[in-house]
C-alpha cells in the first residue's frame, strides 16, 4: 500500500480514536477487546493535544469515535469539541450498536456527521429505538448508515502463530491496517489491535514484546512524518500479527459471552 501527500500530509481514508475501551455488549471476538478490557475514557483535552500533533502530517477523510460503545463516555459533546478544535478532519462519525444513542444529548447529535449503527443478531436493538435515531439523525443532518450484523468473524487465535509463514499471511490479507488507523494515548498505530492485545493476553505470554510500544509511532517524534509512512506502508507484519488473525479467521453465528460476575 502505498500513500499520497498533499502539503506535507499523509491522505487517508480514515482514522479513529477507542474514546471507551468498555462497553454495554459483550461480543464475542470484539476486535478490540471490550469484555476483556478495565473501563477507561478518553479525557478530551488529552485527545485534542494528540489530534493537533497528528493533523500535521495526516488528512483522514473521516475521523471515527469508536470504543468500545462511545456513548458510555460521559461527556461525548466535549470530545465532539476537541476533534473539531484539533483540525484533524472535517468529516467526524461514531459507531455504535444504538443502544444508547436513541437517548443520548442533542448536543451529540448536533456535533456529527456520520452515525455507523451496528445492530447485531445477539443484542438486537428494538425496531422502535432504530426509527428514533433515524428520526434524531435526519432532523440533526446526520447521515447514518445501519449495518446488520449476525456472524463474527473469529480474530483472536487460540494460541500465537507458529510460523512466520502464518504471521506473513495474515498480515497480507489483513484489511485492517487499511480501513482502521488508530490514535491512542499518544500513538499512531496502523491498526487498532496492539494497544489492547498485549493487555489482554500479555499475562498468558511472558515473552511477549510491548506491543503499543512496538507497533506504535509517538506522536512526540521529531520525525513523525516519515514514522506514520513507514509504519502505513511497511510491508512486513506488526508484532501484534504474531497473536491476531486479522482478516483470516473463520466465521461463526455473532453471539455474547455470559455477564462477568459482579465482586
Amino acid at each position: 500500500m502505498r500513500y499520497e501527500l498533499h502539503d506535507g500530509r499523509i491522505l487517508t481514508w480514515s482514522l479513529e480514536t477507542h474514546v471507551v475501551t468498555h462497553c454495554n455488549l459483550r461480543c464475542v471476538q470484539c476486535c478490540p477487546l471490550s469484555p476483556h478490557l478495565p473501563a477507561w475514557a478518553v479525557e478530551p483535552d488529552s485527545l485534542q493535544a494528540d489530534l493537533t500533533r497528528l493533523a500535521r502530517v495526516l488528512e483522514p477523510n473521516i475521523f471515527k469515535l469508536t470504543g468500545g460503545e462511545p456513548f458510555l463516555h460521559p461527556n461525548l459533546p466535549a470530545v465532539l469539541d476537541a476533534v473539531r478544535a484539533s483540525g484533524i478532519c472535517e468529516q467526524v462519525s461514531v459507531t455504535t450498536n444504538g443502544l444508547l444513542a436513541v437517548s443520548a444529548p442533542e448536543a451529540v447529535y448536533e456535533r456529527l456527521d456520520r452515525m455507523t449503527l451496528s445492530v447485531y443478531s445477539s443484542a438486537p436493538l428494538p425496531e422502535k429505538s432504530l426509527a428514533r435515531i433515524t428520526e434524531r439523525c435526519e432532523h440533526h443532518g446526520v447521515h447514518l448508515t445501519v449495518k446488520r450484523i449476525d456472524a463474527f468473524q473469529q480474530i483472536t487465535p487460540e494460541a500465537p502463530l507458529g510460523s512466520d509463514a502464518e504471521v506473513r499471511d495474515v498480515y497480507a490479507r489483513c484489511w485492517l491496517k487499511v480501513r482502521c488507523h488508530l490514535v491512542h494515548q499518544g500513538r499512531f498505530y496502523s491498526c487498532t489491535r496492539p494497544p489492547h492485545v498485549a493487555t489482554v493476553l500479555g499475562p498468558a505470554h511472558p515473552d511477549m514484546p510491548a506491543l503499543a510500544e512496538v507497533d506504535g509511532v509517538r506522536l512526540d517524534a521529531p520525525d513523525l512524518l516519515e514514522r506514520v509512512l513507514g509504519l502505513l506502508e511497511r510491508d512486513t507484519p506488526l508484532a501484534t500479527c504474531r497473536y491476531c488473525l486479522g482478516a483470516s479467521g473463520p466465521w461463526k453465528p455473532h453471539a455474547q459471552l455470559p455477564r462477568a460476575p459482579r465482586g
